[in-house]
C-alpha cells in the first residue's frame, strides 16, 4: 500500500466515524503544512536574531546586512529541496506571508533602535 491510499483510507475513516467535515489528506498536503509552519518559525527566529545583533552592535547597519543574508525563504527552499524560491512560493500560496512577516517585526521591535524602527515601519506600512 502506497501513501497516498493509506491517508486517503484514514481520512475516510475519520467521517465515517468521528467528523464528517474532515477534509482528504494526502502527502503532498503535509508538505504544504511542513511548509507553512516552518516559515513562521524562521520568520520569528530571524527577527530575533536581528533584534538581537541590533541591540548587541547598536548598528543598524550591521541588522540591514543580517535581514538580507538571512532570507528564510532562502532556508525554506532549501529545507524543500527546490531549486528555485517560485516554487517554494506555490506552497506558500495560502499563506498569509505579510502577516507572518508583520507579526515577527511586531515581537522583536522592542529591542531595536529608533532609526531602524522608523525604516521597517514605514516599509510595513506601504501596501502590498
Amino acid at each position: 500500500m502506497d501513501w497516498g491510499t493509506l491517508f486517503r483510507r484514514t481520512a475516510r475513516r475519520i467521517r465515517e466515524r468521528f467528523e464528517p467535515r474532515f477534509p482528504d489528506v494526502a502527502p503532498h498536503r503535509c508538505r504544504h503544512t511542513f511548509a507553512m509552519a516552518t516559515l513562521e518559525k524562521l520568520v520569528e527566529g530571524h527577527y530575533r536574531q536581528a533584534a538581537q545583533l541590533a541591540a548587541a552592535t547598536g548598528d543598524a547597519s550591521g541588522l540591514s546586512l543580517y535581514l538580507l543574508k538571512a532570507d528564510p525563504l532562502l532556508i525554506l527552499r532549501d529545507l524543500l529541496g527546490h531549486s528555485s524560491v517560485v516554487t517554494t512560493e506555490v506552497y506558500l500560496k495560502r499563506l498569509d506571508v505579510h502577516r507572518i512577516y508583520r507579526a515577527a517585526w511586531e515581537r522583536t521591535r522592542a529591542v531595536i533602535d529608533a532609526t531602524a524602527l522608523t525604516e521597517a515601519d514605514a516599509e510595513f506600512a506601504e501596501e502590498f
